[in-house]
């Protein structure tokens, strides 16, 4: 029994412990007990921060808020925020302090935005404080613009639209009874044209008309055949105007022979014509040579025997 106190003893003993380290180590974290240098700055509106929140330098976490004071200056109210600040860094004299969200979920922190002069703050330095951009208030903004672009944007074309279809609808009723009026009537011809297409291609007219393109078909094949005779037929005159043609050049030759010879007749018809005329002359200027006549004598002879 008695070692089973002992043990509850060690063990309560051992949670307490942890339970002072875990204080310890959150009081530490907070900055509470942290040794560093404190700057001031003033606010506005301080909504989102309090004791113990973060302070960054440019997104660097450097220490945390001591204390938040409300005050009177240049007859508003403002609010002290004291910054302890762990870490040893050098802040410009032109920076300046502002309230921001680092993110959507996370909360609001004090971030300082380092200027660009070569003089440092001293410990206890004022840093100008400006106005935030904390998430609600970009969220309330956005709902304003929403709501100024829904009064002066959209509900006056919404009105518009609405005029507009007003007066398609208005025009609707007073033209659609005769549209569709007409309406009726294209179908009621367009069904009269469907029936006389039925009637034209009916059974008996597609027999017509397939005996008509059968037809056709034989007429383009005798055609073809027709144009197949007539070319042979080409072929074969072009072949006998070739043969008359070698004809009627020999024919031709013989027919100059011919020619000749019956010249040369006629040269001997032209020589008799002239020996009987002039006999006939001979005659009628002496009828008694026909008695007292003599041979004819040879030419050749004649000339041999002349002296």
């Amino acid at each position: 029994m008695k070692r089973d106190n002992v043990n509850y003893l060690l063990v309560g003993s051992f949670v307490l412990l942890m339970g002072i380290v875990l204080l310890y180590a959150l009081y530490r974290i907070t900055g509470q007990a942290a040794n560093g240098e404190p700057f001031v700055t003033h606010f506005a509106n301080v909504a989102g921060i309090k004791a113990g929140s973060p302070v960054t330098l440019d997104g660097y976490a450097i220490g945390n808020v001591a204390s938040i004071e409300p005050v009177r200056r240049d007859g508003r109210n403002a609010y002290r925020v004291t910054l302890q600040l762990r870490e040893a860094v050098g802040i410009p004299a032109d920076s300046r302090a502002r309230i921001t969200a680092p993110g959507m979920l996370a909360a609001p922190l004090v971030d300082i935005r380092s200027g660009q002069s070569q003089e440092m703050l001293a410990a206890g330095a004022e840093l100008p404080g400006e106005a935030g951009g904390s998430l609600s208030d970009s969220v309330a903004g956005l709902a304003g613009d929403l709501r100024a672009l829904a009064n002066d944007g959209i509900r006056p074309l919404v009105e518009q639209i609405a005029g507009r279809i007003d007066r398609v609808g208005g025009s609707l009723e007073e033209n659609l009874p005769a549209t569709l009026h007409e309406l009726r009537s294209a179908m009621t011809r367009l069904n009269a044209t469907a029936g006389r297409v039925d009637q034209l291609f009916s059974a008996e007219n597609r027999q017509h008309m397939e005996g008509m393109l059968k037809n056709g078909h034989d007429a383009s094949l005798r055609i073809a055949q027709l144009s197949q005779e007539i070319l042979g037929a080409s072929r074969e005159l072009e072949g006998l105007l070739k043969d008359s043609r070698l004809i009627v050049a020999g024919s031709g030759q013989d027919l100059q022979q011919s020619l000749r010879h019956a010249d040369a007749l006629l040269h001997q018809l032209e020589a008799a014509g002239r020996n009987l005329n002039e006999f006939s002359r001979t005659i009628r200027n002496n009828p008694a040579a026909l008695i007292q006549s003599r041979p004819p004598v040879d030419a050749a002879t004649a000339q041999g025997e002349k002296p």
